[in-house]
């Protein structure tokens, strides 16, 4: 019996073997070349990069081919797989170290850490920031989606680098360059269609054009057996829908691709506008705008009213870009909320805050506010006195014991960058809210 000939999946067959077979996004590839480059002439201020973005855009491929095309050692690790701690530190310990036993350069590759998004993954995120503090040689992450609070850790480490979806033209001229490699003919309508339905995602098309390729069934018909693709948004990338709808229509929909919630949404674009838009007057309408549809989704919020919040959603999602169409202006980059920052950054202050009122209004039988505002202080008091009676009898942790004798959780104290970016958000954001409250119950009365 002779050996059965194994299909190799095209996606690994055709995968770059050179940095200048990664197709798309070429901005994304000359910033990794710099960042890595730099390793050459010391260690850079960011000892690891995270190249972030859709899945098949080339991310993982990129760090393969180069390390293959310029000699490297590869050390990778899928960080899905191994999310612990103990894991992290045993496989990557002594690779993050100078060079291998044959002097070659080395170059460490973790894949997919957006997989380390939940709390008992926490060990695993700090792990991994250990090795990037200690490493003598590049560390490179990957992900899809890595905004979620809990990687704050990582960003703030890495050398942050954004991968756009493929264009479809990008995607149909890799699959007619497979189908000469293969000697297989497929016909033209048929890899448009194969382009199109991928989202720009290269991997997906690939393993499509192998399953129509090689069925033996009609293209036509193996194509319309596979589901459609349903985008989702991340933020920068529901940024850019936004900010790029030159017309409402474009922006109509925009918002049922993501999974990020509307004030989640309004504070992103909030925070990005006055970098966006520039022109005092363009600015001085988007304002507007943003006020309008803040209106209507808090009116639709309150009063149950819910066919309000497709005025709403549909003024968020283009009325910027609209007006930034007006003025022709190109905007800056894409930044993180400064709010969302803060909280994220005060995230465990405010767990133990909350912890400490929810057990002493327990005790108390009185309001969250009158406990923080008219017995906290006395409580503080007593605890510097050191009182130890009164913290058993709240059953107070050593953390909140702690906490309550060194800060006042009534008070919140903001770190300075915070406080000068809201405070000179507010300004325009207050004048923008008024008369878009004006205009709000002008348009009330005419509903009504």
């Amino acid at each position: 019996m002779g050996l059965q000939r194994v299909a190799i999946p095209w996606t690994e067959k055709y995968r770059p073997r050179r940095v200048s077979e990664v197709v798309g996004n070429g901005e994304a590839v000359q910033a990794f070349l710099e960042w890595v480059r730099s390793w050459s002439s010391g260690r850079p201020a960011k000892k690891a990069a995270l190249l972030h973005g859709p899945p098949g855009t080339g991310k993982t491929s990129l760090v393969i081919a180069f390390a293959e095309e310029n000699g490297y050692d590869l050390v990778q690790l899928n960080a899905s797989d191994r999310r612990s701690a103990e894991d992290i530190k045993n496989l990557l310990g002594q690779a993050v170290r100078a060079a291998s036993v044959f002097g070659r350069r080395r170059i460490v590759l973790i894949d997919e850490v957006d997989g380390l998004s939940t709390v008992a993954d926490a060990g695993g995120v700090r792990a991994i920031a250990s090795l990037i503090d200690r490493t003598e040689v590049p560390i490179v992450l990957v992900a899809n989606d890595p905004w979620d609070p809990s990687l704050q850790e990582l960003r703030s480490r890495c050398e942050m680098i954004g991968f756009r979806r493929l264009r479809a033209k990008e995607v149909l001229s890799r699959l007619e360059e497979i189908c000469r490699r293969e000697g297989v003919s497929v016909d033209r309508e048929v890899l448009e269609s194969i382009a199109e339905r991928s989202k720009g995602d290269m991997r997906a098309a690939i393993n499509d054009l192998q399953l129509v390729a090689t069925s033996g069934s009609d293209p036509r018909r193996v194509l319309e057996s596979i589901p459609n693709r349903v985008i989702e948004l991340n933020a920068f990338e529901l940024l850019g829908r936004i900010f790029g709808a030159h017309r409402f229509s474009e922006g109509r929909g925009t918002l049922a691709n993501t999974d990020l919630d509307v004030d989640t949404v309004f504070t992103w674009v909030l925070d990005n506008l006055d970098q966006q838009i520039r022109d005092p007057q363009a600015l001085h309408e988007a304002y507007k705008v943003l006020a309008d549809a803040d209106l209507h989704l808090r009116r639709a919020t309150r009063l149950q009213r819910w066919e309000l919040m497709k005025y709403g959603t549909i003024l968020l999602s283009a009325g910027p870009g609209v007006i930034k169409a007006t003025v022709a202006e190109k905007g800056g980059r894409f930044e993180f909320p400064a709010r969302i920052r803060f909280m994220q950054q005060t995230k465990d202050v405010r767990t133990l805050a909350d912890s400490i009122l929810t057990k002493v209004t327990r005790r108390l039988h009185m309001s969250r506010a009158k406990a923080a505002v008219h017995f906290l202080p006395y409580l503080r008091l007593m605890l510097k006195a050191g009182d130890r009676g009164i913290a058993r009898h709240f059953r107070l942790t050593e953390e909140e014991i702690g906490y309550l004798v060194s800060r006042a959780p009534e008070l919140r104290v903001q770190p300075a960058e915070v406080r000068e970016s809201v405070e000179e958000r507010a300004r325009p954001q207050a004048k923008a809210r008024r008369a878009g409250t004006a205009s709000g119950r002008s348009t009330g009365r005419s509903r009504a």
